[in-house]
């Protein structure tokens, strides 16, 4: 597809639908209040001219097939025209003929050029579009003319063609095509729709249910951890190194020029699913330590060498999706170790960090009992072990339900 996208500048097929249209035509060169379709045709002539305008995109329609087939004349019809001329015909077929063969020609005229010379005739110009049109749609089979026209000629076709582009040129290029839709006299004609139109409305969507699905996974993991550790301070610090992993996945796929599409865009949503784990270990151990330096530094040196073995076991098992005979996997994969990594190295480097900074300027981890009796100074309370009342006290505000 990239091959044919570069040597056809095409791969993108899109459709102009032009409606209430009004492009029949009748043989007859005698009715007066008939339609004429080329006023019609000019409308839709403009709107290919200016499609044709935006970079890297072509467009046809049935005008580009009249423009395409030629009138050869080659030799001097003038006896043809003064014998016409004697004949008792309407003035109508006079100056079809006269047009065709009352001129010496070398060449070749489009059908497209002999309706322009036709418009305004003042013999009527209505009827020998009418005519000459008609003659066009039967001259064709019915395959191809419903190509470009229903079969009640209400409706046309106008095919627009593009080569594969990445998503923001694509969407220049087809915003650009619905501008000319917009600003076009003489035509009605819908948005382009096709493949470029459904590319922009799927990576619309794949960006916004990345976001929604980020935002769920993080909201309920915070909700998950307020409820297992009681305390949402606490759980709050604990998503810290997930958050900066998840940061850390644009940079991460835009070194390695991985794309945002239907597979890599589970990505974020896996990595809070996987990386909390490696902060859950660190922050527990600190949690049941005290919350002290200590605490830190004890929870670093027991716990470092478990998350090394779990990143490197969870690397080795993703190792075997390479062998999966499709493109698109190997890129995601690559990103989830290399954001593993760098998760578990945010839990045992920033979390610490995030921890020590908040102790060494006496603010708590939790917010639970030590707080509050330290902020209220009592401190003789703690040492006789009346925490547990002085914190009801504290936060109940009511002293029977203290006692």
């Amino acid at each position: 597809m990239k091959t044919y996208s570069d040597e056809f500048e095409a791969g993108q097929p899109g459709f102009l639908l032009i409606d209430d249209a009004n492009l029949g035509a009748d043989p007859s060169l005698l009715d007066v209040n008939m339609n004429d379709p080329y006023d019609s045709l000019k409308g839709i002539e403009a709107l290919e001219q200016n499609c044709n305008r935006v970079n890297q995109t072509t467009a046809v329609s049935i005008v580009f097939l009249m423009k395409a087939i030629a009138v050869g004349v080659n030799v001097s019809g003038q006896s043809v025209v003064d014998l016409v001329e004697e004949w008792p015909l309407p003035d109508q077929i006079k100056d079809v003929v006269g047009f065709i063969f009352g001129r010496e020609v070398a060449g070749n005229g489009s059908f497209w050029e002999t309706l322009g010379a036709l418009d305004g005739a003042p013999s009527g110009d209505d009827q020998a579009h009418n005519f000459l049109i008609y003659i066009f749609y039967n001259s064709m089979t019915i395959e191809m003319r419903e190509l470009f026209i229903s079969s009640d000629f209400q409706r046309s076709l106008i095919y627009i063609d593009m080569p594969f582009m990445d998503v923001k040129n694509t969407e220049i290029a087809t915003n650009e095509v619905n501008h000319w839709v917009d600003v076009t006299e003489g035509v009605k004609a819908s948005d382009l729709v096709g493949v470029a139109s459904v590319t922009i409305a799927v990576n619309s969507l794949i960006v916004d249910s990345q976001w929604s699905s980020l935002g769920f996974a993080l909201l309920f993991t915070i909700l998950a951890l307020g409820l297992v550790f009681r305390d949402l301070r606490f759980a709050l610090l604990t998503t810290v190194p997930v958050g900066f992993t998840v940061a850390m996945q644009w940079l991460a796929m835009d070194s390695l020029g991985v794309p945002l599409s239907l597979v890599t865009v589970m990505v974020g949503s896996i990595l809070v699913g996987v990386g909390i784990d490696f902060s859950i270990h660190i922050a527990n151990r600190v949690k049941d330590q005290g919350g002290t330096i200590e605490a830190v530094r004890l929870a670093c040196a027991s716990t470092g060498m478990s998350l090394f073995e779990a990143v490197t076991v969870t690397a080795f098992g993703l190792f075997s999706a390479y062998l999966i005979p499709i493109a698109a996997i190997k890129p995601f994969v690559t990103v989830v170790i290399i954001l593993l990594v760098v998760a578990a190295l945010s839990a045992l480097l920033l979390l610490p960090a995030v921890f020590s900074l908040l102790i060494k300027n006496n603010v708590s981890l939790t917010g639970g009992v030590e707080t509050m009796v330290k902020t209220a100074g009592l401190r003789r309370a703690m040492a006789k072990d009346e925490a547990d009342a002085i914190d009801a006290t504290l936060l109940m505000g009511i002293s029977d339900d203290t006692w």
